[in-house]
């Protein structure tokens, strides 16, 4: 016998009757045999969407074994000697407008359907050659921008930043030379410490939707080629420090450097104190700046370094808030995942620190009483928005204790600045001397 099973089929609003045919070989008392059978899948008609929602249920017996590997059609008026049932397969998805090409060869004459000239278009597949290993190669003309990825480039300049206003609050005198290798120096060492801090995370920044279109994670680079631009980034960096500021300098920078990269970044995923790792790596730049003017460290310039170490607090615990869905899928100990409650409470306590430590400059002769009053309020609506996250603890508040650190510290800066207490010439001398 051969059964003819008629299928309707609704094409862009009209309805269009497609009969195609499936041939099917029954010997009585033996194994059915049955030829692959192709099967158009199209949106329903009105006229058969009631009968396709009384049941679905699976093809059987009556081709011989479960099709189950295929999208039943509508089996209207059919005529069958055992029971037909419908099941959908349920790793195929129903969709209004089914993305779906095939070509049916008519088999009215023959017994066989040949399934190699079926061009068949599937959904949400992955393309065959994106699986294949492509030779890479780079492209000389984007090296800049890959380099300025690997470098974190607005990372870089915030600690150039804070290197400058070190730089510019301590007492020594001003040298161009000094200055351009301070910044030279430090650009390259912070671009280096972040180019290994990337190479090291590959597995997990591809884990996380804020890191996962990073230069390395995308294979526009290999790890060889930006572990060779760390490391010339370093030695050339510590070099600069080293000659053109002082001893002191390339210390503190190399200090920073391996904290950077060889604590802090496997810390992330062992304990929560790598957040306060992280922070005496952000309050050394300061340092530097101070060291490369003269050549030595004192009480103002740990406060520099006090005041970048507090702001570190709101400033990370605001962010990491956050991007907690990340830092959990990629296995990362931070505080807002582990204890969230302490995250708000460190965050609180830091800024409060702040309105302290900014209290305190003008006692040790680093600012005028000015730069007190001034910073005062500033600090106040810090802490205000701290307390705010404290309090809700919802992402909203966290955003907007984030973007105001950004704010918070160049303003902090500047009025250091304008703040500080200037000493006569002689004095400078002394200092350098």
């Amino acid at each position: 016998m051969f059964p003819v099973l008629p299928c309707s089929v609704k094409h862009h609003g009209s309805v269009k009757y497609l009969k195609y045919f499936i041939t099917i070989s029954r010997l009585k008392g033996s194994k059915s045999r049955t030829n692959s059978a192709k099967i158009l899948a199209a949106p329903l008609s009105p006229a058969t969407k009631s009968n396709y929602n009384e049941e679905n249920t699976t093809v059987k017996d009556s081709f011989g074994k479960n099709n189950s590997h295929y999208l039943n059609p509508i089996l209207k008026n059919a005529s069958l000697e055992e029971n037909v049932t419908t099941e959908i397969n349920p790793h195929l998805k129903i969709v209004s407008q089914p993305d779906v090409t095939t070509t049916v060869p008519d088999v009215s004459e023959t017994n066989t359907v040949n399934i190699e000239n079926d061009k068949i278009r599937l959904l949400n597949t992955v393309k065959p050659s994106d699986l294949d290993w492509h030779k890479q190669v780079i492209n000389i003309n984007e090296l800049p921008k890959y380099y300025k990825s690997l470098s974190k480039f607005r990372l870089t300049g915030l600690v150039v930043l804070t290197t400058l206003a070190g730089y510019g609050m301590s007492p020594g005198v001003f040298e161009p030379i000094s200055f351009l290798c301070m910044v030279t120096g430090t650009a390259l060492t912070s671009a280096a410490a972040n180019t290994v801090n990337q190479v090291l995370e590959v597995p997990y920044d591809s884990q996380m939707n804020r890191t996962k279109r990073r230069v390395l994670i995308r294979g526009l680079l290999t790890p060889l080629h930006a572990s060779t631009f760390a490391t010339c980034c370093a030695g050339i960096g510590l070099a600069i420090l080293y000659f053109g500021a002082n001893p002191l300098t390339a210390a503190l920078g190399a200090t920073n450097l391996v904290l950077y990269t060889s604590i802090y970044t496997p810390m992330k995923r062992y304990s929560i104190a790598n957040t306060w790792v992280g922070s005496v790596v952000g309050a050394i730049p300061p340092l530097m700046g101070w060291a490369a003017c003269t050549g030595s460290l004192s009480a103002g310039a740990i406060l520099m370094g006090a005041i970048l170490y507090s702001w570190q607090f709101p400033h990370f615990n605001s962010l990491s808030w956050a991007l907690r869905p990340d830092y959990s899928r990629a296995g990362y100990y931070m505080t807002s995942v582990v204890d969230p409650a302490l995250c708000r409470r460190v965050a609180l306590r830091h800024s409060i620190a702040l309105v302290a430590i900014c209290s305190c400059a003008p006692l040790l002769d680093l600012t005028t009483w000015a730069f007190a009053f001034d910073s005062f309020p500033l600090n106040c609506y810090l802490v205000y928005r701290s307390w705010k996250f404290y309090k809700e603890g919802d992402n909203q508040n966290s955003r907007k204790l984030f973007r105001f650190t950004l704010v918070h510290l160049p303003a902090l800066m500047f009025l250091l600045i304008i703040g500080k207490k200037y000493c006569s010439k002689n004095d400078k001398h002394e200092v350098v001397s």
